[in-house]
């Protein structure tokens, strides 16, 4: 799928549910119970082992259904290995133009992140679809609504501490769409293959993103 599918699909969901660690071969049942929660955006973190098998089983089994990113992409390296595992989409923790001009060339969507005001306009001068605001924890929902005030039409998504209790904050405060790990994606359900609870919390944060709209 295309990179503005990607924009497409997280202007309508507003989530993106991050997957990090080692999922002992059950990518997919995962991202099968995260599609039936509502979830149709997820990213694999490259500190994952073997994180570009993982990108290509999901690429190859929800072709058309479920949008794959890599994320902790730190070098153009990563950005070649993850196009060609089947990745549409770039996350960052931090912003490097190389990065992002690799992004480009493959036709990725590109969310690098940022902290402050100077960092954020750098990223989106340099070609970044959007910007993950990181770590949102530390900035909270006000940050969100105070960067909105001289930047209206910035993407921003705030990574880190989003819970199903702040979510709505975020969003209602001028987030574009917010990214969630370990509050969704809990290493001991994937361990264990428990996929019920996991369905539920899905349904919920997928619920919560698409009641923020407008």
């Amino acid at each position: 799928m295309s990179r503005q599918a990607v924009l497409a699909a997280l202007e309508e969901t507003r989530l993106i549910a991050i997957m990090r660690g080692d999922f002992r071969n059950r990518e997919v049942p995962l991202v099968e119970t995260l599609l039936a929660g509502g979830v149709t955006v997820v990213e694999v973190s490259t500190v994952s082992p073997n994180y570009q098998s993982s990108i290509q089983r999901i690429a190859n089994a929800f072709a058309g259904r479920v949008h794959i990113g890599a994320g902790t992409i730190l070098t153009v390296r990563h950005v070649a290995e993850t196009a060609d595992a089947g990745a549409t989409f770039l996350v960052s923790p931090n912003m490097k133009p190389d990065v992002i001009a690799a992004s480009r060339k493959h036709h990725m969507a590109s969310f690098p992140g940022a902290y402050t005001p100077t960092e954020v306009l750098q990223a989106i001068e340099e070609g970044a679809d959007a910007v993950k605001l990181f770590p949102a924890n530390a900035l909270g929902p006000g940050y969100v609504k105070a960067l909105r005030g001289p930047l209206p039409s910035v993407r921003l998504i705030p990574t880190g501490g989003i819970s199903l209790e702040n979510i709505n904050e975020y969003l209602n405060t001028g987030a574009w769409a917010v990214a969630v790990g370990s509050e969704l994606v809990r290493a001991a359900e994937v361990q264990t293959g428990d996929w019920g609870q996991l369905q539920k919390r899905a349904q919920s944060f997928a619920q919560a993103a698409r009641r923020s709209h407008g």
